[in-house]
C-alpha cells in the first residue's frame, strides 16, 4: 500500500477538478479580494476531501462488481484493503465535516453532500433516474460551496443552476449511449424506460440551462464578453443535442457526451473572463 494506490483510490484527479471549480466560484463571488483566499482554500480543501469520500464509497459499495469489471482498481486487486478504505473513507468525511465548521452554510452544504454521496454508492447508482439528478445537483454545488464560503452565494447560485442543468443532460445523454449494458446489469436508466424520448428531456434541460445562461450579464455580474462567449457555448450545446436527436445512435451519443464535457469547459472560461474584466 502506497501513496499512489491511495490517490488512485480516492481518484485525486477528480478531487482535483472539483476543487478548482470551488477556487473559481470563490474568487468570482468575492470579486477577487485577495483577503477572503484563505476561506477560498479551505472551501477548496473541504470539497477535496467530500468528494474523496464520495469516490471511495463508491468503490467500497462496487466492490464485487469490480473484481469482475475493474480489477485493476485498488480495492479487487488488493492493492488496498477493504478494512483500510473504511477508515479512510470516515477519516476524509469527519475531516472534510470538520474543516467546513468555518462557515455555518458551507457545513450545511457539506453534511448534505456526504449523505447524498453515501445514498448514492448504496442505493442510487442503480437507478439512474434519480442518481442523474444528484449527480448533477453534486456536481453544480462546487459553485454552491465557492459562494458560500465568501458569503455571497446569490451569484454562484446561477452558476449552480446552469451546471447542474447542464450535467444533468448530460448523464441522461450517456445512460443513452450506455443502455444495452445498464439493461445488462439491471440497472434503471430514463433511456431504458422511454429511449429516444429521453434525449427530448435532455434538450429541454439544456434550453433551460441557456435561458439562464445570460442572467449574470443581465444584471450586471459579469461584462460583455461572458455573453459573447456563454451564447457561443449555448449555440455548440444545441447543435450537439440536436444532431443527436436527428440521429439517436449509440456512437452519436458518446460524441454529445464528450461534446458537453468540452463545451462546459468553454462556459468556465466564460465565466472567469467576464468575472476578470466585469
Amino acid at each position: 500500500m502506497g501513496i499512489k494506490d491511495y490517490m488512485d483510490l480516492i481518484r485525486v484527479k477528480n478531487c482535483l477538478i472539483a476543487s478548482f471549480g470551488t477556487v473559481i466560484a470563490g474568487l468570482i463571488a468575492s470579486n477577487f479580494n485577495i483577503h477572503l483566499l484563505d476561506r477560498v482554500l479551505l472551501a477548496a480543501l473541504v470539497v477535496f476531501l467530500i468528494c474523496g469520500f464520495g469516490n471511495v464509497i463508491n468503490d467500497i459499495y462496487d466492490i464485487d462488481i469490480d473484481r469482475i469489471n475493474k480489477p485493476h482498481r485498488p480495492l479487487p486487486s488488493g492493492r488496498i484493503s477493504l478494512k483500510s478504505a473504511k477508515i479512510l473513507v470516515w477519516i476524509m468525511a469527519i475531516s472534510g465535516l470538520l474543516i467546513s465548521l468555518f462557515n455555518w452554510i458551507c457545513f450545511i452544504i457539506a453534511l448534505v453532500n456526504t449523505l447524498i454521496l453515501y445514498l448514492y454508492a448504496k442505493r442510487f447508482k442503480r437507478d439512474k433516474r434519480i442518481g442523474n439528478l444528484l449527480v448533477a445537483y453534486l456536481t453544480g454545488s462546487v459553485f454552491l460551496f465557492g459562494g458560500a464560503s465568501v458569503g455571497n452565494i446569490f451569484i454562484t447560485f446561477i452558476l449552480f443552476l446552469c451546471a447542474m442543468l447542464t450535467t444533468w443532460a448530460r448523464e441522461i445523454v450517456k445512460d443513452f449511449e450506455d443502455i444495452e449494458g445498464d439493461r445488462s446489469r439491471g440497472v434503471l436508466s430514463l433511456p431504458i424506460k422511454y429511449g429516444k424520448r429521453s434525449l427530448y428531456l435532455a434538450l429541454g434541460l439544456l434550453i433551460l440551462a441557456i435561458i439562464l445562461s445570460p442572467l449574470p450579464y443581465l444584471i450586471g455580474i459579469f461584462n460583455s464578453l461572458y455573453l459573447l462567449g456563454i451564447l457561443f457555448c449555448d449555440t455548440l450545446l444545441l447543435y450537439s443535442i440536436v444532431k443527436l436527436l436527428k440521429n439517436p445512435t449509440k456512437e452519436e451519443a458518446h460524441r454529445c457526451a464528450k461534446e458537453i464535457k468540452m463545451i462546459i469547459s468553454f462556459i468556465l472560461v466564460s465565466f472567469i473572463v467576464g468575472a476578470v474584466y466585469g
